[in-house]
């Protein structure tokens, strides 16, 4: 299994973010704002829930729970704190919501992408195989 099996698998999921998220921004004022916001928030928290249950647990095993993890945790929280606000949010506040969230959710995901990703296909390449198993066994979250 190729050593950038995780960080390929967790890339693609932030494209499918980001166009989710692109839809949710565009519906502000709409009537489909709402679902859209809630297609991109259960989105959303499945990726994060991975992560967190998944991919963190395994990495911090075998590097300690310190260290990137630490800001991916802080960043998880403001991310649903955002999304929190947005529920029945106005479409002016929409709008400003996703000038924030756009802002933190792509330089979480840069930062995941170019630092957290390549050190997990280096740390956990013995059991890549099965971390994505369990990725892709994950519930989704219906909220």
């Amino acid at each position: 299994m190729s050593s950038t099996v995780l960080s390929s698998f967790l890339a693609a999921q932030h494209r499918d973010l980001d166009r989710l998220m692109e839809d949710a921004d565009n519906a502000c004022g709409t009537p489909r704002a709402l679902a859209a916001l809630a297609a991109f928030g259960e989105a959303m928290e499945h990726h994060l829930k991975i992560e967190e249950r998944v991919l963190f647990p395994e990495f911090a095993q075998r590097t300690g729970p310190g260290g990137p993890l630490v800001v991916m945790r802080q960043e998880h929280d403001a991310i649903r704190s955002l999304l929190a606000q947005g529920r029945g949010a106005g479409a002016a506040e929409c709008r400003a919501l996703f000038e924030t969230l756009t802002v933190l959710v792509s330089q979480h995901h840069l930062k995941e992408e170019n630092v957290l990703y390549p050190m997990t296909d280096t740390v956990l390449a013995d059991c890549a195989g099965s971390l994505l198993a369990a990725m892709r066994e994950e519930p989704v979250v219906h909220g």
